[in-house]
């Protein structure tokens, strides 16, 4: 079974700077707004619900390559840059219909390869596949069957459910129920943990996630009220001095 992958903490960066070269558009005023994200601890109870590899390595492969739901059931294994840990998406796949390459860690990568090997679908010793059409992920192991979006929203769904995270917050004019966390909710997550809390810059989640423009990954930068109250529990762990302790400092410095 996967572990949760360790993060790659970039250095911090002033990415207010960036926000004011960036012309503003109003289709991306209110986005920031209703950005629907996990917080760090509902992810792991995401995630800790999921108890089948092949749907954890799903999951955490949208997670950490920010892809949308149609981009991700079109991944083949010809896709896959083991040495790298990088997967390519073609243009054709892509919403944007701009090709990218979007990098993983290395341990989920060692996890695919494991994955791959243990269906006899890689060599053993080696980063070889023996079809480098065939998808990687399949629906019930067919070959050349894919998994389709509506199921992919359904695994996911399924988990969010058994971790206890589903939330229901109205229905669409079709009657049907919107609920707070969707599969897009994995994409949000990426660009939100990895701007707010790892401080990658912003341009470097844009070319990992393969927005239009620099302005619509600059909207993960407006805070949101789960981020402040996030942001002020993490604070709080911090331990306060005592302020007989810094005052009995503060005389010692003076003398």
């Amino acid at each position: 079974m996967p572990q949760n992958y360790p993060q790659h903490r970039g250095k911090p960066t002033e990415n207010s700077a960036i926000l004011s070269n960036v012309k503003k558009s109003s289709r991306y005023d209110r986005f920031g707004e209703y950005v629907r994200y996990f917080t760090i601890d509902e992810f792991r109870l995401f995630t800790d619900a999921i108890d089948r590899q092949e749907h954890k390595l799903m999951m955490f492969l949208i997670y950490e390559t920010g892809c949308r739901v149609g981009e991700f059931v079109q991944i083949r294994l010809k896709h896959l840059d083991f040495l790298n840990s990088a997967v390519f998406f073609p243009a054709a796949n892509t919403k944007t219909k701009h090709q990218r390459s979007s990098h993983i860690p290395r341990g989920l990568m060692n996890d695919i390869v494991m994955y791959l090997r243990g269906q006899n679908r890689m060599a053993k010793r080696t980063y070889r596949v023996f079809d480098g059409e065939d998808f990687l992920f399949r629906s019930h192991h067919r070959k050349q069957v894919p998994y389709t979006t509506n199921r992919i929203r359904q695994i996911f769904l399924h988990y969010v459910r058994k971790a206890g995270l589903d939330r229901e917050y109205g229905a669409d004019i079709l009657g049907r129920r919107l609920h707070k966390f969707t599969i897009h909710t994995l994409r949000h997550s990426h660009c939100m943990h990895y701007i707010h809390i790892y401080k990658l810059p912003v341009p470097i989640v844009h070319r990992q996630v393969g927005h239009t423009t620099l302005d619509a990954t600059m909207t993960y930068c407006r805070p949101t009220d789960e981020f402040v109250g996030e942001s002020y529990r993490q604070a709080r762990i911090i331990p306060v001095p005592n302020s007989a302790v810094m005052v009995k400092i503060e005389s010692k410095e003076r003398s």
